[in-house]
């Protein structure tokens, strides 16, 4: 074959190429983002609608309705899934496979635009999204206390402790569950409004229009010019209890006369315990692009900074590390590359017989995985279990074809063929060639029709199928080229043969004795094998 032919007489040049392949290989390595999941997006589009207090009737008539009426319209929809609880209504919108995520999504925003002014106007904004299910918190924090109530430890976390870790490079935002949100209740005497004349609707009305910051205008004096603004925001209890419901005659009426006012939390539908204990658990997510174990590292760091500093009892744990698994699987792929290492030393030893083919065996195994490495890093590939999983399956084969390039040149030394080493590194690869070209093609067309799967399957399995593809296709290159010009550089000038046979040598000889005469055997007396196993 040419290309084997120049890569064993251009070794410089070979060597040259290979080693330039390894330098970008490991910068692949170092550039490769290290997550749990691969980079994979469902076509899916969810919308969450809150409205506080509609019942799961007045939600599925008010805004079920007309939402969907609207998002099935969509191009490129498959079927629509909603609920309705009190207080929330949920659509998922599943896309047919193949319609791009974005253009989804953009098709789902501008169908909730068109039905915007169908909805009630107390409800609040939409929330459309993406689903992303490699958006899985990188660390999951709890934050318990003995000393303070859950009330205070929940406005803690969102007022003081979320700002410090949203500051954490490669942090894209948190979410807060549990603990009890704080709220000011008004509890009104339905005696006291019948008595002055008041109604529900006008005590919310007076609270809204007193709890108003905004700008007011401006001011010109002169060559001067203020901003002025309304501050009206409430900054105590006492402040909203001294709002002045109705004047008339016969005196003012106060909030304080018809109502208490007490300083309390939304109804507890969310609880969160740490060891039989109530806390409050706090999910950092990681923008996308970002590092898993970078930014798992960098939140930890940032809470043993912290803890120096934390008030009172507040103690943070961490209950789940999503680097803890991506560095297990990252050491497991280490260890298979070990052990994988450990059993071809012994595997070439003991059939070939050589120590010069296991160092061949030693050099081709990491350049074959360094250089996969480029290809993963130009398909935008991560590290993940998906990826790493691909890497174990393929070590299993990555070295077949090398090994056969480097027994059948062996083979030719043996049998004393004529010419140089480099001739018969030549020659041993050329013969070989077509058969490990169709064993290879064979191998992968086992995984690639995956990809021709549509839905799920392809999603998750997409960069497993493609890291063995790569890794195989790397190993058949080097098979064609850097295994014969090692074999011919480190085998040495022919003529240096073994003392003899070894031990499986003379084993598989044995063997195959009595396999030929089994085989003689077996075509003598075809009839009765062909009746045998037809019935079985």
């Amino acid at each position: 074959m040419k290309i084997t032919e120049l890569a064993v007489k251009r070794r410089i040049a070979t060597a040259t190429i290979v080693i330039t392949l390894i330098v970008l290989g490991v910068y692949g390595l170092w550039q490769l983002p290290t997550n749990f999941l691969p980079d994979m997006t469902y076509p899916m589009i969810k919308v969450y609608i809150y409205a506080r207090g509609a019942t799961p009737e007045e939600l599925d008539v008010n805004i079920a309705d007309p939402v969907e009426r609207q998002m099935a319209s969509v191009d490129g929809l498959d079927y629509l899934e909603s609920s309705s609880i009190e207080g929330m209504y949920t659509l998922t919108a599943n896309f047919q496979y193949g319609v791009p995520i974005d253009t989804a999504y953009q098709d789902a925003l501008a169908a909730m635009a068109r039905v915007a002014r169908k909805l009630p106007k107390d409800i609040d904004p939409p929330i459309v999204f993406k689903a992303d299910p490699s958006q899985l918190p990188v660390i999951q924090l709890t934050v318990s206390s003995d000393q303070w109530d859950l009330v205070k430890l929940r406005t803690w976390v969102d007022k003081w402790l979320q700002n410090q870790i949203i500051a954490v490079p490669g942090v894209a935002g948190t979410d807060i569950t549990g603990g009890l949100k704080r709220e000011i209740l008004v509890h009104l005497d339905s005696s006291a409004l019948e008595k002055f004349g008041l109604s529900l609707s006008a005590v919310t009305k007076r609270l809204q229009e007193e709890n108003i910051d905004q700008f007011g205008g401006r001011i010109t004096v002169g060559p001067r010019e203020f901003i002025a603004r309304t501050v009206g925001e409430y900054r105590s209890l006492d402040d909203i209890r001294a709002i002045i419901l109705k004047s008339g005659s016969t005196g003012k009426v106060y909030l304080r006369d018809v109502a208490q006012v007490k300083d309390g939390h939304e109804k507890t539908r969310v609880i969160t315990r740490l060891g039989g204990k109530p806390c409050v658990k706090l999910s950092v997510l990681k923008q996308a692009d970002a590092n898993t174990v970078d930014v798992a590292q960098a939140v930890e760091r940032k809470i043993a900074e912290l803890k120096p500093s934390l008030p009172g009892d507040v103690r943070l744990g961490i209950v789940e590390n999503q680097a803890d698994y991506v560095t297990a699987s990252l050491n497991g792929v280490r260890n298979a590359a070990i052990e994988a290492a450990i059993l071809i030393i012994l595997v070439v030893y003991f059939f070939l017989g050589s120590w010069r083919q296991i160092l061949i065996m030693m050099l081709v195994l990491p350049i074959t995985l360094i250089i996969n490495f480029i290809l993963m890093k130009l398909a935008g590939f991560s590290l993940n279990i998906f990826s790493l999983g691909g890497l174990v399956v393929a070590l299993g084969v990555v070295l077949d074809n090398a090994i056969v390039v480097v027994e059948n040149i062996t083979r030719l030394r043996h049998e004393g063929e004529p010419g140089s080493t480099e001739e018969l590194a030549i020659a041993g690869a050329a013969q070989v060639g077509p058969a490990i070209i169709a064993a290879t093609l064979a191998f992968l067309a086992v995984f690639l029709p995956f990809l021709l799967v549509p839905g799920l399957i392809s999603l998750l399995f997409r960069e497993l199928i493609l890291v063995i593809a790569g890794i195989v296709l790397v190993s058949l290159v080097l098979a064609l080229t850097a295994t014969p010009m090692l074999t011919a550089l480190l085998l040495g000038e022919k003529g240096s043969r073994s003392a003899g046979p070894g031990f499986f040598e003379r084993l598989f000889e044995r063997f195959r004795g009595r396999y030929e005469a089994f085989l003689r055997m077996v075509l003598l007396k075809r009839k009765l094998v062909f009746g045998v196993f037809a019935e079985i």
